[in-house]
């Protein structure tokens, strides 16, 4: 769901002032390829459920409302072949920007191993601060932890 915003901003108010608008928020748009203000899409139960055990970095910083707070997870598979950037519900703009970071760094051959660690020990982040790694039973788990801070 997208609201004209003011600023350029997609977003006028947040936290959302209803239940209903809390569950449309997290059934957020897909990223469309061809557009670079699109916003990340919340993941099919399917994905989330597919995947087991995570290690996990919380990103924190400027929330869509202006707050601070956590943005999302990078996340990375037990194996260490897979991994993604989960948005949480109140960070859907800026947390999109990480989405869009992973994806150009994929997309540059980085993998998701390089990609975390590159974020793992990174020491100066700029407007953003990284938890310690911490782990979630299955990557479902990790998306319903974001989605309930």
């Amino acid at each position: 769901m997208v609201r004209q915003g003011l600023g350029g901003y997609p977003f006028d108010s947040f936290p959302p002032s209803s239940a209903e608008e809390t569950r449309l928020l997290t059934r957020a748009l897909r990223m469309e390829p061809g557009s670079a203000f699109s916003v990340a899409g919340a993941p099919s139960a399917l994905d989330l459920e597919a995947e087991g055990r995570v290690r996990y970095l919380m990103v924190n910083g400027r929330q869509d409302d202006g707050l601070w707070g956590p943005l999302g997870a990078l996340w990375l598979s037990e194996d260490g072949s897979r991994g993604g950037f989960l948005v949480t519900p109140w960070a859907v703009w800026e947390g999109s920007e990480f989405v869009r970071g992973y994806r150009g760094a994929i997309g540059r051959g980085w993998t998701p191993g390089q990609i975390y660690r590159y974020w793992q020990h990174e020491v100066w982040r700029g407007s953003y601060a990284i938890d310690d790694e911490q782990s979630a039973p299955t990557l479902a788990l990790l998306f319903q932890i974001i989605n309930a801070l």
